[in-house]
């Protein structure tokens, strides 16, 4: 389920290569960072754009006053808006330019700078996120080796700084994973070894002061793969349930756990809690916002699914794409993926062509055409069972 994880908790800060303060920065710009992160941790983005405003302010110039500005929006995309606003992510693209420009500035003037390297190479980490959740493979790949150059100088500068393992450790993972087709053309540059990437987050994990949990959710992330050779549900489903404690009434940690429990194969556990997740909603629970409605509708739909209760997961399913409003987000367009895939399964080819067809006539912001056009031409079978939960 790659890059789900990274939407969560993490906020878009982390996933980057997040911040990692030492004694060498001003007390009261670490504390308007820390503050800044927890506001992003907790979804308050107003509150982290006040911080990272605040920064600017008293410290002119500073690259995590522009890298914060830029992840919180990233927030607002990712999780407010389920990566399906045109206009946040234009926004996003813009903020992410100028505080890569604004970083690569201060370095002009202070090159040894290990947390500038941070901030700059942490916003091609998230440039090469967007990438990724467009499937833009080969624009992932040669972003994502802009900012890995700024890391390791980072880390160059000062060996204490473990946060910053965050980027190379994304990175190693992620470029030996990437399709086999990119990845032949990729290692005529440079190849990314998995085990090494999994290595470098678990030292974040534990020695990490700001991205320990980014790099926890991270590992997460790549033991929920459906049918990679990394899965540890266990582990995961383990961790999931750690963080849930820290944070009950947190939507984002919610879906970690109900993912973890798919992938650990307690269907009926993860009924339970898309019922649960979809009754918060219903009593607007804070932070359960009603654009989540189709992601807890596809746990539910794609739980029955797996277990081949066709009847109900088309009622699910059904469900989740008119709870998206006129302007469907990504998890009701996938819902209506998964109608087809359904009616491939009952053998109703032509019903099936006509719903993937419906998919596809949704304005793609998430690279889906490459999956359902593979269904136009091949029908999906029970070979396929019980696949991921979340869209590719």
């Amino acid at each position: 389920m790659k890059k789900l994880l990274i939407s969560l908790i993490t906020a878009a800060a982390f996933a980057s290569g997040g911040f990692c303060a030492d004694k060498n920065l001003p007390p009261e710009l670490d504390a308007l960072i820390s503050h800044g992160i927890n506001s992003i941790h907790g979804l308050e983005f107003d509150a982290a754009d006040k911080d990272f405003n605040d920064i600017l302010a008293k410290y002119p110039g500073q690259p995590y006053g522009y890298f914060g500005l830029a992840m919180s929006q990233w927030g607002r995309l990712e999780y407010q808006h389920e990566e399906s606003s045109r206009e946040l992510s234009d926004s996003y693209e813009k903020k992410t330019d100028e505080a890569i420009a604004k970083g690569e500035a201060w370095l002009k003037k202070y090159p040894d700078d290990p947390h500038a390297h941070l901030c700059v190479g942490g916003m091609y980490g998230l440039r090469s996120r967007l990438a990724l959740m467009k499937h833009s493979w080969l624009t992932a790949y040669f972003t994502g080796k802009k900012g890995l150059r700024h890391m390791k100088q980072a880390l160059k500068l000062d060996p204490e700084l473990y946060d910053a393992w965050l980027g190379p450790g994304m990175y190693e993972y992620y470029a030996g994973t990437l399709p086999s087709v990119v990845r032949i053309l990729a290692k005529i540059l440079i190849s990314g070894d998995p085990k090494t990437g999994i290595k470098y987050l678990e030292l974040v994990k534990d020695k990490g002061r700001y991205t320990a949990t980014a790099a926890k959710l991270l590992l997460i992330e790549i033991f929920t793969q459906t049918g990679s050779k990394y899965e540890n549900p266990k582990l995961a489903l383990e961790w999931s349930k750690e963080l849930r404690k820290e944070y009950p009434l947190h939507p984002m940690l919610h879906f970690v756990e109900i993912v973890s429990l798919y992938e650990s194969g307690k269907f009926d556990e993860v009924r339970a809690e898309a019922e649960e997740y979809l009754k918060r909603i219903d009593n607007k629970t804070p932070l359960y916002s009603l654009n989540y409605t189709p992601r807890a509708l596809i746990a539910l739909g794609t739980s029955y699914l797996a277990q081949k209760r066709f009847g109900e997961a088309v009622q699910a399913f059904a469900r989740a794409v008119p709870a998206a409003g006129e302007k469907p987000n990504r998890w009701a367009v996938w819902a209506v993926v998964r109608l087809g895939n359904i009616y491939d399964l009952q053998g109703d080819r032509k019903l099936a062509v006509q719903t993937y067809k419906q998919a596809l006539g949704y304005e793609d912001q998430w690279g889906f055409k490459e999956y359902i056009t593979r269904y136009i031409k091949k029908p999906y079978t029970t070979a396929e069972l019980p696949g991921q939960l979340p869209p590719p």
